[in-house]
């Protein structure tokens, strides 16, 4: 009998076929297992190599092996009379046929009912081919440093964040910030998951050595959810910043091939520029951008100290000259411009000075447009003309979140709440692990009584960033302000330490709010005792505890505290809001009506044309008219109020314990219902 014949009597070729179908079968469900509970693709393979390996010893037991209906026998122990191959042969066919009609079943269930749903709703990142609509999102991971030396760990750093800046100033796709992909830094988490925690369809991970005079640098592009390698290269350049720019422009271009897109002209011509030719420069500009990102004085003073060295080094350096301009344009602000001091005049002047260069060298460009912004927004509060800036800025970084998130900080300036709430919610979509995004955007959200939207991010923010004294502040607002529950607001306030004046302020009022005035003394005179050195929060500690001791008939402490306040008054210089305020407010605990007029006028005239801040500052201003007994004032000033640019005005008109001389007043109700009818307006406007 020949082989093919013996094959076919002893099964071997029913079983072979029965051995595919079953294997065809194993890997349908070895897939949908895979999607089902995020098994690597290694899953599939290895259940695919086991099935192969499989195959021969299958074969083999089937030609050695005959069923009998004592069971298991080898073949050559039994008779040709005795053998059931025949009837063996009917039950495989049997068989065989019952693992096909399945094998069909699934194919038609997957074709004809799982393939629909998938047109209607696409998996996320399944295609690496974008639609027309939508705009890919790559999030690139921190450069690994794979050189020891202080040199290329601070190069790979420095590296990351100028690419990811270039990258965000192209339209092609959207790209993740660097303050929400730098916790991935030495991540040991797979990229699939990070795609999804970022919202990113790519992500782009490399490293880089410094080696003398010589960089390499390597970079692959992953699809983030079935992570597929779409692009990898490998640079071995001289150390010269014309060889670093065009390999981040090359690792530009690789992108939008890989994403089925492309550069224009204007873009590609962008990324071929090279700012500057002096390596030293570059360094100290990268140094520069490392400061900035840290938002503390001695950062900012960092900063200025770095870019002043990269422009000196390099006096054509356009790129730097805009962020040194920023920087010192920041550093004026947060010395006393904010609150309407007397700040520096001469940081205005260096700012000017510094950006007219940036304009020389390098104009039209994001970081010139965005520092002119910044210059006519914290030197001027000129909205209109930051915001102009601003509108050349993003015609040329569209995807920036930096330059969307300026956006909000200006509307929200100029009371446009719900605007401000919306253009920080987009910035959030590229920025999504930015705690002080995540700040902002709660407390605007609040502002703007969008009370559902600020719920969903505050509880998102407390579970990622529990700790976070700015988040636990936030949850404490939205209870406050949103569901007027104090108990869960003083809850969550006093697990912060309090070391700032707007902290201080707002725990002040939480507690004062809920009439638990313990704990206000307490949070105020731990603040007085740790942190405390401005005369101006100094006079406003001793005024709120001369209040508070008073009405809860703790004479002596009060005058104590009354001395005090006195004493920090005689050194305050400065005539910016909040210390007028406060010497405003010592004057009606003084019953100096005549000094509490005066002070009142000047802190009027002081205010800041921004509506972010001016609200509260003419709540405040009123409830001390009424601790002077000046009613009519103190009504005067709360009817000026735009309730619907600061939903939190409501909350203290309704609770401030400073107001309650006015409550039985018929004007009164009056105003409050004013206040609500604005409030209901400005929703009623957003929800159309």
């Amino acid at each position: 009998m020949s082989l093919f014949n013996e094959l076919k009597r002893r099964n071997v070729f029913r079983v072979a076929a029965g051995y595919a179908v079953l294997s065809w079968l194993l890997l349908q469900v070895a897939d949908v297992l895979k999607d089902t509970i995020g098994l690597p693709d290694l899953w599939v393979k290895a259940v695919l190599g086991m099935l192969v390996i499989g195959l021969l010893p299958v074969l083999i037991f089937s030609w050695i092996y005959e069923m009998t209906p004592e069971g298991l026998k080898r073949e050559k122990e039994i008779s040709p009379e005795t053998s059931i191959t025949s009837h063996t042969a009917k039950k495989l066919d049997i068989t065989v046929i019952v693992l096909l009609v399945i094998a069909i079943g699934v194919f038609a269930i997957d074709k004809f009912t799982m393939a629909p749903a998938n047109v209607a709703a696409p998996a996320p990142f399944a295609d690496t081919t974008p639609s027309l609509n939508v705009i890919p999102v790559v999030a690139v991971l921190p450069l690994q440093a794979l050189s020891t030396d202080e040199e290329g760990i601070f190069l790979a750093s420095g590296l990351h964040d100028d690419l990811l800046t270039r990258l965000a100033r192209l339209q092609a796709f959207k790209v993740i910030s660097r303050t929400s992909v730098m916790e991935y830094a030495g991540t040991t988490k797979n990229l699939r998951d990070i795609g999804a925690e970022l919202g990113a369809n790519f992500i782009l991970e490399g490293g880089l050595q410094a080696i003398g005079g010589n960089v390499r640098i390597n970079a692959q592009l992953i699809n983030a959810l079935t992570d597929e390698h779409l692009w990898a290269e490998t640079y071995n350049r001289a150390l010269t910043t014309a060889n670093l720019f065009d390999v981040q422009a090359d690792i530009a271009g690789a992108i939008a091939d890989a994403m089925h897109t492309a550069l224009s002209p204007g873009e590609i011509e962008q990324l071929g520029g090279i700012p500057t030719d002096n390596l030293k420069a570059y360094e100290a500009f990268l140094r520069g951008k490392d400061f900035r990102g840290r938002l503390t004085m001695p950062a900012i003073h960092g900063s200025i100290a770095a870019y002043r060295e990269a422009v000196g080094l390099d006096p054509e350096f356009g790129e730097a000259w805009a962020d040194l301009s920023l920087s010192l344009i920041r550093q004026y602000w947060e010395e006393g411009a904010e609150d309407g001091a007397s700040p520096n005049k001469a940081l205005i002047d260096e700012a000017k000075h510094a950006l007219t260069r940036a304009q020389e060298f390098d104009p039209g460009t994001a970081s010139t447009l965005q520092a002119e912004a910044y210059y006519y927004y914290y030197g001027f509060r000129d909205y209109s003309s930051a915001l102009i800036a601003l509108g050349k800025a993003e015609a040329v970084a569209p995807n920036d979140p930096r330059v969307i998130s300026l956006r909000g900080y200006l509307l929200r300036r100029l009371g446009r709440l719900s605007e401000a709430s919306d253009a920080l919610l987009r910035a959030m979509e590229l920025d999504p692990n930015s705690v002080s995004l995540y700040r902002e955007t709660n407390d605007t959200l609040v502002a703007a009584a969008r009370c559902d939207e600020a719920h969903a991010l505050i509880k998102d923010a407390i579970r990622k960033y529990p700790n976070d004294e700015g988040i636990v502040m936030g949850y404490g607002s939205v209870a406050a302000v949103c569901d007027r529950d104090m108990k869960t607001a003083i809850d969550y306030v006093l697990r912060i330490d309090v070391s700032t004046l707007q902290q201080l302020q707002a725990v002040t009022d939480i507690f004062m709010y809920s009439h638990d005035t313990d704990k206000a003394i307490k949070a105020l005179t731990d603040a007085r005792d740790s942190w405390v050195q401005r005369p101006t929060i100094s006079l406003m500690i001793d005024n709120y505890l001369t209040w508070l001791y008073r009405e809860t008939g703790q004479q002596a402490m009060a005058e104590q505290a009354l001395q005090s306040a006195r004493k920090n008054a005689r050194s305050i210089s400065d005539k910016g809001t909040t210390s007028l305020m406060q010497l405003m407010m010592l004057a009606a605990i003084e019953g100096d009506t005549e000094a509490t007029r005066r002070f009142g006028d000047l802190t009027i005239a002081a205010m800041p044309n921004d509506a972010w801040r001016s609200t509260e500052y003419l709540h405040r201003t009123g409830a001390i008219y009424v601790l002077a007994g000046l009613m009519d004032e103190a009504f005067s000033t709360l009817e000026s109020i735009p309730y619907d640019q600061s939903y939190d005005n409501l909350l203290r008109l309704d609770l401030d314990p400073f107001l309650n001389g006015l409550r039985n007043d018929p004007r009164f109700e009056k105003l409050r219902s004013k206040a609500r009818a604005q409030v209901d307006a400005a929703l009623a406007a957003t929800t159309k």
